[in-house]
C-alpha cells in the first residue's frame, strides 16, 4: 500500500468537521489520498480509485458515502455499501452486515453505458425501478434465484466518482459491476456524520471507508 497522507476535514451536514481519522495511532483506520476537492481529477482521482478498486477485487467490502445529506433518491450511489459482485459468500455477508434474511437479493451498480452486456434490456435505471434478467454467470452475488437483478444505472455525468470507481473495477476485472445496498442502520436511519459511518462499520464489520475524496483502511 502507498504510504498513507494526513486527511483534510470536510464539513457534515450540521457542520460537524468530519475528521475522519488521526494518522499516527495504532488501530485506527489510515487515510490514503486525497480531499473531496481533488475527486474528479484524472490524476490522483484515477490512481485513488485504482486502489479502492484493488481493494474491492480482493474481497474486501466499504463503506461509501458522499455529499451532505441522505435524502430519498439523492442517497443511491451516495450512501453505498460496496463489494464485488462475483461470490455467493459475498451475498452472504452482505446480508449478514445488513442484519436481514440470507435469501435476500443483493443489488447491482453498472455504468449505464455498459448495462446491455451484463442484464436483459439494458435499459437506463438511475433509480432502480426494474427488473432484469443477468447474463453473466459471473455475476452471482448479485443474482437473484430467479435469474434476476434490480441494477441502479450510473450515467458519469450525475456522479462522476462512482462512475470513476467502476470504470476503474471494470478495467482490473471485466466487469464494471458491483454489489450495491444501502448504507443505513437497520431500525436506526440515515448514515449523515462520519462518527456514524466509523460506528456502523466497527459494529458490522466493514473493511474500509470511502468519504468524499478519502479512502481509509484500518491499520493491518
Amino acid at each position: 500500500m502507498p504510504q498513507p497522507s494526513t486527511a483534510q476535514p470536510s464539513t457534515g451536514q450540521d457542520g460537524e468537521a468530519m475528521d475522519l481519522v488521526a494518522p499516527g495511532r495504532p488501530g485506527i483506520p489510515q487515510p490514503h489520498g486525497g480531499t473531496a476537492d481533488a475527486s474528479h481529477r484524472r490524476g490522483r482521482g484515477h490512481r485513488r480509485a485504482d486502489l479502492r478498486s484493488r481493494y474491492l477485487r480482493d474481497g474486501n467490502i466499504i463503506g461509501w458515502a458522499r455529499g451532505r445529506w441522505e435524502v430519498g433518491p439523492r442517497a443511491l450511489g451516495n450512501r453505498s455499501i460496496l463489494a464485488a459482485s462475483f461470490t455467493e459468500e459475498t451475498t452472504g455477508r452482505l446480508n449478514k452486515i445488513k442484519q436481514r434474511e440470507g435469501y435476500r437479493p443483493i443489488a447491482p451498480i453498472c455504468l449505464e453505458q455498459d448495462a446491455g452486456r451484463w442484464f436483459g434490456g439494458g435499459v437506463p435505471d438511475p433509480y432502480m425501478l426494474y427488473f432484469s434478467q443477468v447474463e453473466s454467470s459471473e455475476l452471482q452475488a448479485v443474482t437473484h434465484v430467479d435469474g434476476t437483478a434490480r441494477t441502479q444505472t450510473v450515467d458519469p455525468t450525475a456522479n462522476p466518482e462512482m462512475a470513476e470507481l467502476l470504470t476503474s473495477f471494470g478495467e482490473l476485472t471485466g466487469f464494471s459491476v458491483l454489489c450495491h445496498t444501502s448504507l443505513n442502520h437497520s431500525g436506526r436511519g440515515f448514515i449523515n456524520r462520519t462518527s456514524d459511518l466509523i460506528a456502523y462499520g466497527e459494529l458490522h464489520g466493514l473493511d474500509g471507508y470511502a468519504v468524499n475524496g478519502t479512502f481509509i483502511t484500518p491499520r493491518r
